[in-house]
């Protein structure tokens, strides 16, 4: 692993972007990219954007701030997936107790030395296939952000790893899980959705109106009762919201709100 002073040809990359730092990273090179008009930093891997964070920690995109609405409930928040590290330290700085669990140990090593995670997150190196699930109850919230290059979220996300993450939840403890689409139509939400319904969860898809070439859904599952006015709230202009199911675990029409 390199290291920041002797990170190869720090320097502009032709498009706005400082490069900071490179690692040789199991999916291709990852590059710390640093913007010079805003000071926002870039987790890059294989090419692939991973997190935009803006100077001090705060999310430079849409999703990480509305998964940090959906799972500020206070209490224990488990992360699955570190990126830049963004959505661990906003929480944080809420008042949350946040444990961020993430297979690269380098993410933790970028994320607190390039993008200004505190060192008060517990961090620990596992992937959330094998992770053994919290106590019964003592999670308030779970997040799930994890891709890359060649990534298949079904099989990382796994029926099984499900519903051990199920299980930790308290009463009204709620998941979010981010997917980056492949195309508009791309079936791997709905499939996802299904795993989640299946631990008898309340699960709502919020859907991001295209801006760019980039899509994303994030995935509510809930164990309690949402009001749909309240969650919509959250919304703003650039999402929509639908009922993917109920907490009876079956599979209703998508209803916008």
């Amino acid at each position: 692993m390199a290291s920041a002073t002797d990170a190869a040809a720090a320097g502009d990359d032709g498009q706005g972007l400082h490069v900071l730092a490179r690692f040789a990273g199991a999916r291709g090179e990852i590059r710390v990219l640093e913007e010079a008009t805003t000071g926002a930093r870039h987790y890059e891997e294989g090419g692939i954007t991973q997190s935009r964070v803006l100077p001090g920690g705060e999310a430079g995109v849409a999703y990480v701030r509305l998964m940090a609405e959906l799972l500020d409930r206070g209490g224990a928040v488990l992360l699955l997936g570190c990126g830049g590290g963004a959505l661990a330290t906003m929480l944080h700085r809420r008042g949350c107790r946040v444990t961020v669990v993430e297979a690269n140990p380098l993410s933790f090593h970028l994320a607190r030395t390039f993008f200004w995670m505190p060192g008060g997150i517990e961090c620990i190196v596992a992937d959330m296939r094998e992770l053994a699930a919290p106590p019964a109850g003592s999670i308030g919230g779970i997040g799930i952000d994890v891709g890359g290059p060649q990534f298949s979220y079904e099989d990382v996300i796994t029926a099984a790893a499900i519903a051990r993450l199920r299980g930790s939840l308290r009463e009204g403890g709620r998941i979010a899980v981010n997917i980056s689409l492949e195309a508009p139509d791309d079936p791997v939400p709905g499939r996802i959705a299904d795993r989640l319904a299946a631990e008898g969860l309340e699960v709502w898809a919020f859907n991001e109106h295209p801006v760019s070439d980039e899509l994303n859904v994030v995935l509510l599952a809930t164990a309690g009762r949402e009001e749909v006015a309240a969650l919509a709230r959250l919304t703003g202009e650039g999402w929509s919201l639908a009922r993917l199911a109920g907490s009876d675990g079956r599979r209703r029409g998508a209803r916008s709100a």
